[in-house]
């Protein structure tokens, strides 16, 4: 069964690639550092305090966030989230090599008298020295890639098929598709070219609260000339029921009742009854009697007469 034509040129293709860097990576050069939280580096690494120093020959692949791979030369090339990306160098470590099979990276450095080079499945891009390059490079398995001019960017990068002879110079500010594998079909729509943008992060400001004591006040507006004040009069009425009520009092302390066990004491002594005193006498002495005067001896005179 024959192969598709399209697969059989991408596997030439890598099989280039790999020949390519394979001289780069003997020489073993120091190409940059890797400052990611989550990315990971396979080759020639070398542990240093700010990050992890990495060597010719190896590949940095991001993980949810991008990677920064800080030039030992100067400048920076980002490696997109979920992007594998091959490092190479040259003998003299002034020109480098990045391998891109699927995903997306970005160039932010300034190039003198030399060149550097990006390639993809289906395409070579060359960037040119001198001149300060600010370039995002995607690209796919179907034989699709874009290069997309960034801020600040002053000089063109050149694109090349590798499997054949079409060119395409793409200039500072401009965006280009290269559709399966072509440079004769390039456009200006395609997919995402570069980094997804950073989430952005709303924060709410409060105004600071007023001094205690005082209260917010406007400045009234300055009279115009020939500009008619009206004056208001209205009552002011207060009601102290109209009020809040005080405020709670704040619970100082809780009392709770407890039952206490009573105490065992001995049963209470039952003494007999007392004897009760002799009777007094029911006869009483007789009583004297009494001595009458003389308005009684004179009332008894006229009662004997009447009567």
């Amino acid at each position: 069964m024959p192969y598709p034509r399209h697969s059989f040129r991408r596997c030439l293709a890598l099989l280039g690639l790999g020949a390519l860097l394979l001289p780069a990576a003997a020489a073993q050069q120091t190409v940059g550092e890797v400052v990611a939280s989550d990315a990971t580096v396979k080759g020639s690494v070398v542990l240093a305090s700010s990050g992890t120093q990495v060597l010719s020959g190896s590949s940095v692949t991001a993980g949810t966030a991008p990677a920064s791979l800080r030039l030992a030369r100067g400048g920076e090339v980002r490696v997109c989230p979920g992007t594998s990306v091959s490092v190479s160098a040259s003998a003299s470590g002034r020109d480098l090599m990045l391998g891109l099979s699927a995903g997306s990276l970005e160039a932010h450095y300034t190039l003198a008298a030399s060149a550097d080079s990006i390639l993809t499945p289906d395409f070579r891009i060359l960037l040119p020295g001198p001149g300060t390059f600010h370039f995002a490079v995607s690209s796919d398995s179907a034989g699709n890639a874009c290069v997309r001019s960034l801020e600040n960017d002053t000089a063109s990068v050149i694109v090349s098929e590798l499997l054949g002879d079409g060119t395409y110079q793409v200039r500072p500010g401009q965006t280009v598709f290269f559709h399966n594998g072509r440079v004769s079909e390039a456009g200006d729509a395609g997919q995402p070219c570069g980094c997804p943008p950073p989430p952005v992060t709303l924060r709410a400001e409060v105004p600071p609260p007023p001094p205690v004591g005082s209260a917010p006040t406007a400045a009234l507006p300055q009279p115009k000339p020939g500009e008619v004040q009206v004056l208001v009069e209205a009552p002011f009425v207060f009601r102290a029921e109209d009020l809040p009520g005080p405020a709670p009092s704040p619970v100082v302390a809780q009392l709770r009742l407890t039952r206490l066990p009573q105490p065992d004491l001995p049963p209470p002594a039952v003494l007999p009854p007392s004897k009760a005193p002799p009777a007094a006498s029911a006869q009483s002495a007789p009583s004297k009697p009494a001595r009458k005067g003389f308005f009684a001896r004179v009332s008894a005179f006229f009662t004997g007469i009447f009567h």
